[in-house]
Formats: C-alpha cells, sequence, structure tokens
C-alpha cells in the first residue's frame, strides 16, 4: 500500500488523500473526527498516527477507485484485536443503518473458542456506537449538521468544517484514466499458466492479498484489491485487460476493489464476468447493491460449487469450502492448464487436530497434491490464531510435491519457509 503524506487544509483540518479518494480529520474540542472512509483507512491512520473519536458516516459515494464506505471493517478489526476505544459514528439514520448492516454481515462472525465452529460475536455493538444525526448530532460544544449532503461541524459556537467549502481533491475517475494511459495493454494469450502476485499482506499490513491467473486468453483477478487501476499499473497490468474477477469471500480485505470494478463496469458498458460460490455472490450484491443498483446488470455470475470443475475455455477452476469464520463460505481453488497446476488456499486455519475433528478430506494437504505451486495464507505470530500457522504450514509442503509458497503475511526477509514476491510473475 502506497500511503500519501497529510495535506494540511487549515488549522483545524488535515486530508490524508490516496488516487483522488480522501478522508477529512477535523480537530474538535471533543477529539479528532474523520470523515467517511476508503480502502485501507485503518492502515492510512495508524500510519499517520490518527485516533479518531468520531467518525462521520456520509451518504454512498463511489468512483473508479473506490467508495467512501469500504475501509470500516479493518478499523473495527483493529480496535478487536489491539484494543482502541468505542468510536461514535454519527450520520443519517438511514446512512448508519447501511454501514452497520454490511458491517454485521463480517465482522460480527468469528470461530468459537476451538476454532471448529461459526459464532456470531457481539463486537459490532462493542466497538460501533450510533449516533444519529437528524439532521444534527451534539456532543458538549460540538454539533454536527448533516443536511442535503452537506456537513457541517460546528465547535464551541464556531465553523471547524463545511464540505461544501472545502477544496475536493483531484478526480478520482480522471486519475484512473491517467493511471491506464501509462499501464501496457497485453492481450497476448499465453501458452502457460501464469500467476502474477498483486499483493501479498492483509488489512493490517502492505497490499492485501491478490493474484492473477492467466492461460490462453483468460486473465482471472483472484480478490481484487483496493485501487484497481493504480495498484495494476504498479504491476505492469493494465486493469481492462482482465477477464474475470473471483472472489473467495465477503471479508474486506478480499473485497476492497470490487466497488471500483463495478463503477469502471458502469463505465466501460462492459459487465463483469464474476466467479464466486451463489452464497457469496447473494451477500455482495447485498453489500454492493447500494453503491450501485444496476449491480445484477453489472455482474455476469458464473457460479463456483465445491467439487465441480468450472471450464474456462481451456483452464479449469475447482474450489473447495475452506476452515475459516464466514457462515457463507470462503473458497480454497486450483486452477489446471497446459499441463499443470496452481493452487491459492484463500483464507484457511489449516491444522492437524481441528482437521481431525471437522473430517473433511478436502481440508487435508492432498487436495493440494496435484499443484505445482501453491499459494497458502501463513501467520507468523500466533499458532493459535484463526489463520494457518508457518508450523502447519511447513508440515503441508512437505506433504506435497509442488512449491508452496506463503503470503497473506507481512513481508519478512528471513522468513522460515519460502514467500511469494508481490509483483513477481510464476510461470509453470
Amino acid at each position: 500500500m502506497d500511503t500519501r503524506p497529510l495535506m494540511k487544509l487549515n488549522s483545524h483540518v488535515q486530508r490524508i488523500a490516496h488516487c483522488g479518494l480522501h478522508v477529512d480529520l477535523v480537530k474538535t474540542s471533543q477529539g479528532w473526527v474523520r470523515l467517511g472512509s476508503m480502502p485501507d483507512i485503518a492502515k492510512m491512520m495508524s500510519f499517520h498516527g490518527f485516533r479518531e473519536e468520531i467518525v462521520i458516516v456520509p451518504p454512498w459515494e463511489g468512483s473508479m477507485a473506490g467508495d467512501n464506505y469500504t475501509g470500516e471493517e479493518f478499523v473495527l478489526w483493529q480496535a478487536q484485536v489491539k484494543g482502541s476505544i468505542k468510536r461514535l459514528y454519527a450520520g443519517t439514520p438511514e446512512d448508519l443503518h447501511l454501514l452497520y448492516r454490511n458491517l454485521d454481515e463480517t465482522f460480527s462472525f468469528f470461530f468459537d473458542r476451538d476454532r471448529i465452529g461459526i459464532v456470531k460475536k457481539r463486537w459490532l455493538k462493542q466497538w460501533f456506537e450510533k449516533s444519529p444525526a437528524s439532521p444534527v448530532y451534539e456532543k458538549n460544544s460540538l454539533k454536527i449538521l448533516i443536511e442535503n449532503r452537506n456537513i457541517i461541524l460546528t465547535d464551541q459556537g464556531r465553523i471547524l468544517y463545511n464540505r461544501k467549502k472545502i477544496k475536493a481533491s483531484h478526480d478520482p475517475d480522471t486519475l484512473v484514466e491517467e493511471a491506464l494511459g501509462k499501464a501496457p495493454r497485453d492481450s497476448s494469450p499465453r501458452p502457460s499458466l501464469e500467476i502474477t502476485a498483486i499483493g501479498t499482506g492483509n488489512g493490517f499490513v502492505g497490499t492485501t492479498a491478490s493474484c492473477i491467473v492467466r492461460f490462453a486468453k483468460e486473465v482471472v483477478w483472484i480478490d481484487p484489491c483496493g485501487y484497481p487501476a493504480h495498484t495494476l499499473a504498479r504491476r505492469r497490468v493494465h486493469w481492462d485487460d482482465i477477464t474475470h474477477i473471483l472472489i473467495t469471500h465477503n471479508h474486506e480485505d478480499h473485497v476492497q476493489g470490487f466497488s471500483a470494478c463495478l463503477k469502471r463496469a458502469e463505465k466501460t458498458g462492459r459487465p463483469i464476468n464474476l466467479i464466486t460460490a451463489p452464497s457469496i455472490h447473494e451477500v455482495l450484491k447485498k453489500q454492493f447493491t447500494p453503491l450501485c443498483p444496476d449491480f445484477a446488470r453489472l455482474t455476469k455470475l458464473i457460479p463456483l460449487f465445491p467439487g465441480k470443475k468450472l471450464g474456462l475455455d481451456s483452464m479449469k477452476v475447482e474450489c473447495r469450502w475452506n476452515h475459516h469464520f464466514l457462515p457463507y463460505g470462503t473458497l480454497g481453488l486450483k486452477f489446471t492448464a497446459g499441463g499443470k497446476c496452481f493452487g491459492f488456499s484463500g483464507d484457511t486455519k489449516f491444522n492437524d487436530h481441528i482437521n481431525s475433528i471437522v473430517a473433511r478430506e478436502e481440508l487435508l494437504p492432498q487436495w493440494f497434491a496435484d499443484c505445482d505451486l501453491l499459494f497458502h495464507e501463513v501467520d507468523f505470530d500466533n499458532p493459535d490464531g484463526v489463520h494457518t500457522h508457518w508450523k502447519a504450514l511447513e508440515e503441508l509442503a512437505r506433504s506435497i510435491p509442488g512449491q508452496v509458497l506463503g503470503y497473506h503475511t507481512p513481508y519478512l526477509a528471513n522468513a522460515p519457509l519460502p514467500l511469494v514476491e508481490q509483483g513477481k510473475t510464476y510461470c509453470l
């Protein structure tokens, strides 16, 4: 993730801007107030040393760079994992309900104590306090007026922020077109499987885990990360060369770039060929239809079913249900073409003890035995966490003949096992 410097707009207002999206931060007597969100905002706030007391939830706005809602899930994950204050979320009742509902679809679910079953937690109420502005929210001397898509902050009788009078950042769609103009077009058919690592990080650090699989004329982008035009261009990939998008699950760090992809489809008139499980698709539709009412027209679902191969021209895609903590399911993947096979674990807790209890054959290492290359998530810190600990991955790697590389982790120069190299293209 490329983190931009702060912009000081006046004595009370600072701005974090990236690829045409921005959030404004207002210093008030009640602490910092953040207006809106953007992909990776939790990382950006941490980088710049902010801890906001109040978040203003604006009307939903989207562009080909992203939207002003995505980003909030990992603000809450940081609060849950690292500890934090309970934030006040101020907005119209309708906008508060929309954000709260979307977060409740993902953030509220977790493993049970034994990491076996999925339970719904009360964490959202613990970290998210609804503070309706109808049209005014007041806290001591602070007043927040939200009316006619404008936002005005008054503190101790003084106007500190008036959205309509604050200069906007660069137009995000213009910046997207500039980024696309710098990216090379490449529609050459691939005679062998090619895998380009777009991101290898997670919701807490780095560019979120994401890769592109190419064979023949098919270009499949798995879990589009934030700011698609700019992020892909840095890897010398043109956004419009993508033929399919595949979503493994609905956690925010795996759908960061999806709203931007919808807006690109809206602009070009070319619907997204969306590969995912029907249950995951239903949640995506619920999450993003408020931003894109034409969601059904902008997406063409190509359903994935565990145990059933999907044919994409001469490339075959297989999937399994992973052991992860969303009730709609999360997918592990295998791509076969040209006599070679690539595996992508998706988020999963691989653990011998857990596998012995759940007794699902597809969770055993042998599911990936035919893979020449496997990207597998890894956690170097916590063997009791919700992701695959490196010791368990080491055992898995010894059990199958293909090359196993870890991803979904901070980069470690001296990692105890080999990692996916961000930006590298692997040819099988």
